[in-house]
């Protein structure tokens, strides 16, 4: 054995580790002197992750203690018992940090300190329970001045669990103690009341290297009206998720945007606001996706926000490749109440760069807009995914003309129903369909899991294809031969 390299050593010493950090791995320090220094190898620890709750519970202080490095750290904040003080003094220096804030947000600003000292830190997450504790957001103030002083981060993510009372109103006042120099790629933060001073900063600061920003949903977002000009002045700016804010329309000059996820708050949204965003959508030809998240969900082409899929249309020179809209509806009673499956049939000849289309609307007639899908219309539309309400079973459906129409028409076409609002097929406890009764499609009877949406394709299964049509453990593929 002392004739084995280190290299060698160092590949055992792996395997004995498990994919988190263990303690039993220490043990081998007591086997002899070269084992105690190999044990605590940067190149054994630098991917793996500390855990601050585990089952069953590990110490982490010979970790915090020793070990000189690690991939990732995850605590939850108040630490008891020996750990009370560790992470805030460890010579450990982790590349990512997550940390889950129920109390003790200023220890956690003292961790962060810590980390950046250590120089590997790149990566940080804060969770916030509002609710666990009344002094937590007292010290907000704290954490957010560290957080914006720490210098090299790549990514910065502040996630505000929901809280049952309602969250401070004030903004919370912070102090950057350095000027930092723009490093950040990745930020998510919601835009909140709370948080506003602090997303300004970043964006100002990290406009230089920011390239995926995320502000989550607002249904105040009316009051920030100096964030979308912040958002302009972001130079690499890629991916962009936040409610509809005034002035979105600036916008458009911005050339890197591709990617644009919208919240659509219908219920505090005014026509300014939403005809700011339909001039961006109408007028960003450089946009290749676009998601639009309607709550509460529209009930006809006339409510606030109906028009924004027209919007994208208008100019007839849209380059979006994947359109994908939610439109919510708790209590659907018919057909009408899927007005947004008019305006996309609608819009088609004008979206002909459109390659995948997710409609999750509740319908009961996807007639409509199957019908209009031609080859003519949406020459680059390869997957379609929609909802299907109704009485009857997925199976029968599959067997209606307006299927067979659409699958041999499009021969490239793949159409994903997510049927998990009715049954699959019909059981030998109930009345058969005509469908059923037939014993066809024996994989959708094979295949029960009714929150796996159904994939039907009708071209050659072995033509070459973007899509896998093998057997995946979230999609149901079925052949419908034309």
């Amino acid at each position: 054995m002392e004739t084995l390299p280190d290299d060698v050593w160092l590949l055992v010493l792996e395997k004995l580790m498990r994919s988190t950090v263990d303690r039993d791995i220490f043990n081998c320090r007591l086997v002899c002197k070269r084992l105690a220094v190999l044990v605590l190898h940067p190149s054994l620890w630098r991917g793996r992750t500390l855990r601050g709750v585990s089952s069953p519970p590990v110490c982490a202080c010979p970790v915090l203690r020793l070990v000189p490095c690690l991939e990732k750290m995850l605590l939850h904040l108040p630490e008891e018992g020996c750990r009370q003080w560790s992470y805030a003094s460890t010579r450990c220096a982790a590349a990512k940090l997550a940390i889950n804030v129920n109390k003790g947000t200023s220890y956690a600003a003292a961790v962060i300190c810590r980390q950046e000292m250590l120089g590997r830190l790149k990566r940080v997450v804060v969770y916030f329970d509002p609710d666990a504790d009344d002094g937590a957001l007292s010290e907000v103030s704290v954490l957010l001045g560290t957080l914006a002083s720490t210098s090299r981060l790549e990514r910065l993510c502040v996630v505000v669990y929901a809280a049952k009372k309602p969250m401070p109103t004030t903004p919370a006042p912070f102090l950057a103690s350095t000027t930092v120099a723009s490093s950040l790629r990745k930020f998510r933060c919601t835009l909140s009341p709370l948080f506003e001073p602090f997303v300004r900063f970043i964006l100002s600061e990290h406009a230089a290297t920011l390239e995926k920003v995320d502000l989550g949903e607002s249904d105040s977002s009316l009051a920030f009206s100096s964030t979308a000009p912040l958002l302009a002045g972001v130079t690499n700016l890629s991916k962009l998720t936040c409610s509809c804010l005034p002035g979105l329309e600036v916008l458009a000059t911005c050339k890197t945007l591709r990617v644009l996820e919208l919240n659509v708050h219908t219920r505090s949204l005014n026509r300014q606001t939403v005809a700011g965003v339909a001039k961006l959508l109408r007028r960003a030809e450089h946009l290749r996706e676009v998601k639009l998240e309607y709550w509460p969900a529209v009930r006809s082409v006339a409510d606030v926000g109906a028009d924004l899929v027209s919007a994208l249309a208008a100019s007839g020179r849209s380059r979006v490749e994947t359109l994908l809209i939610y439109n919510y509806i708790l209590r659907p009673d018919g057909v009408e109440n899927a007005p947004l499956l008019q305006v996309v049939a609608r819009a088609l000849p004008s979206l002909s760069a459109l390659r995948r289309l997710s409609l999750e609307e509740n319908a009961t007639n996807l007639d409509d807009l199957l019908l209009a899908i031609t080859p003519d219309v949406a020459p680059s539309l390869q997957r379609v995914e929609l909802k299907l309400m109704g009485k009857d079973c997925a199976h029968s459906w599959l067997h209606c003309d307006t299927v067979k129409t659409v699958m041999s028409v499009n021969p490239s076409l793949h159409l994903l129903l997510h049927d998990y609002v009715v049954k699959r097929y019909c059981t030998d406890n109930e009345e058969r369909c005509q469908a059923c009764k037939l014993e066809c499609h024996e994989e959708i009877m094979a295949r029960s899991r009714y929150w796996h949406p159904l994939c039907l394709f009708s071209h050659d299964p072995m033509a070459a294809c973007l899509e896998n049509h093998t057997k995946r453990s979230y999609e149901d593929w079925i052949h419908l031969p034309p």
